[in-house]
């Protein structure tokens, strides 16, 4: 039986929520694609052990008493229908899509997805994935990841949507005018300090319009995340962008493509290439952007296939 139906385990929208805004877009263009697709609230529960169950039976109270209260939040100019309750059995005729970041499969489906929006086990600490599923990559997360009796995607599921509105040269100061420096930690929380974040100015928790105001009037943004788009947004408002490394993690490891690197150094010594690359990096993003939907369609047709055989 070849499934007909998406249900999609996501977080409530939020703007400065990229695992969050990604999942919603892929419910998104499922939909504009001609297919049936739906959001569901993400829940990052555990298994229940006799000596070890009150933390996850206190995770789960919060769970619901939180879902009862608040709305979920989506895109106004999204087609994302929200399911608050799933089906009871979710078989051959519905396709599950986790993120990586869930534990096992808990809305006991047949056919699971896992997209691996970052490195599997990076945000846990650990991760349980089970045998029959498809794994597929975001961008380079896992490519040299496999799983027993579970199927790796050849290619990726790059699915953006790109808030070009906040982050451009619009009331930008001239470089020769600008002072002094921003950063994010984000995913790179717990990396050793490379400058003086005493006078420098921190993203993380702030909306994209302030985001977008400190881009355009710092000199340089450094980001410990080394996978976040702040990084190619901050050369479009004009900044000079600086990726601390990942310890053992070469620029090739980090990006293969060229491309993907455009305008954002990777360490101090490689501010040259992004000051020479950094005139490319709007059309590159608007590029990546539009080919979303084939991304979108190539994942459909190669998940469809693997669950109906």
């Amino acid at each position: 039986m070849r499934p007909n139906k998406f249900l999609i385990y996501a977080p409530p929208f939020r703007p400065d929520d990229g695992g969050a805004i990604v999942l919603h877009r892929l419910c998104a263009l499922l939909n504009e694609l001609g297919h049936e697709a739906y959001l569901t609230r993400l829940f990052i529960g555990g298994v229940m052990y006799p000596q070890n169950f009150l933390r996850p039976l206190g995770s789960l109270i919060k769970y619901l008493l939180f879902t009862r209260f608040t709305k979920f939040q989506t895109h106004s100019n999204w087609f994302t229908p929200v399911l608050s309750f799933p089906p009871r059995s979710l078989g051959r005729d519905w396709v599950v899509v986790y993120p990586e970041i869930v534990f096992g499969n808990p809305l006991q489906a047949e056919c699971v997805v896992r997209w691996f929006l970052h490195r599997p086990g990076f945000h846990m600490g650990k991760f349980f994935f089970g045998s029959g599923e498809y794994h597929i990559d975001f961008n380079a997360f896992a490519k040299d990841f496999s799983y027993p009796g579970s199927k790796m995607a050849h290619a990726s599921l790059n699915v953006l949507a790109l808030p070009f509105e906040y982050y451009n040269l619009e009331g930008a100061l001239p470089f020769e005018q600008r002072r002094g420096t921003a950063y994010c930690l984000r995913k790179g929380i717990g990396k050793q300090p490379v400058h003086d974040v005493c006078d420098s100015v921190l993203i993380d928790g702030k909306s994209h319009t302030e985001v977008a105001d400190i881009f355009k009037r710092v000199k340089r943004f450094i980001s410990y995340d080394p996978y976040t788009a702040y990084s190619s947004f901050a050369v479009l408002c004009g900044a000079e962008s600086v990726v601390v490394p990942d310890s053992g993690l070469t620029k090739e490891g980090w990006y293969s493509d060229p491309a993907d690197r455009f305008g954002v150094a990777y360490g101090f010594d490689d501010l040259d290439w992004a000051r020479d690359t950094a005139p490319e990096v709007l059309a590159r993003l608007k590029a990546k952007e539009t080919r979303s939907i084939e991304s979108v369609k190539n994942f459909v047709e190669d998940a469809l296939l693997f669950f109906e055989n």
